[in-house]
């Protein structure tokens, strides 16, 4: 009776210890190197007996994790690969060898989205986009220049040319925004690294790029408004104006 109740215990420390290990060490990002870690209070060692990549081949075999009192450790830095890494490895609980295993995911931005933040990040995606479109239409559809008649006299200044250009901005700004997020969203899924790879490109010339437009839209509206200033003047002085300034 005394030798059934022991066995008992000994199998319950061992479930305990095999349940409370990391069954999982999280994601990682590629590239980046991870710390393998295991706890045990009475083992003398704890090995890595196999880490495997993604399509289950071995990267790592037999290595020596380092003691720290309770704790083990081992840096592992092949992480070059994305998709899901196995760790397998043992120690001596209690002086038995014991086996223990868990995973980690290797990902290109060391984050793994949940249904929740990835349904946030469709809804600012959508969002984003239809404000992309709002902005871009009265951008594309807008009048720029001044009114004329047959003889190419200005008689009324068109203030929508403003409005025209700051639409041009803000879409340029969400297209911009869209691509970021949307960027966020396929780096987060390995099966759409080639995408993500793409988006970024894109991205990163637009970034590239939005210093200058906003100067040229910046200076086109300050040089626009001192030339609509002077035709204005024009107008109030002889009922119209001309692009020559001949009338001036």
């Amino acid at each position: 009776m005394k030798k059934l109740i022991l066995i008992l215990i000994f199998s319950i420390i061992l479930i305990s210890f095999a349940s409370t290990q990391q069954q999982s060490l999280g994601p990682v990002k590629q590239n980046d190197c991870i710390q393998i870690i295991q706890t045990c209070s009475d083992c003398t060692y704890n090995n890595i007996s196999r880490v495997l990549y993604p399509n289950k081949t071995v990267v790592l075999s037999n290595v020596a994790m380092t003691k720290d009192d309770t704790y083990y450790n081992y840096t592992f830095c092949n992480t070059s690969t994305l998709g899901n890494y196995i760790v397998n490895g043992y120690g001596d609980l209690g002086g038995t060898k014991t086996s223990w295993t868990y995973d980690f995911e290797v990902t290109p931005t060391g984050f793994i989205l949940e249904t929740s933040e990835s349904i946030l990040y469709i809804i600012i995606l959508i969002v984003t986009f239809l404000l992309f479109l709002a902005f871009l239409y009265p951008a594309i559809t807008l009048p720029y220049s001044n009114k004329t008649n047959e003889d190419g006299s200005i008689t009324r200044i068109t203030k929508t040319k403003y409005l025209k250009l700051l639409s041009a901005w803000f879409a340029y700004g969400f297209f911009m925004w869209f691509l970021q997020t949307l960027n966020g969203i396929s780096s987060s899924f390995i099966k759409l690294t080639y995408l993500s790879n793409f988006i970024t490109g894109i991205f990163t010339y637009s970034q590239l790029f939005s210093v200058g437009i906003t100067f040229l839209i910046l200076t086109i509206i300050f040089v626009e408004i001192w030339k609509d200033i002077i035709l204005s003047n024009t107008i109030k002085r002889h009922g119209k104006a001309f692009m020559d300034g001949r009338l001036q």
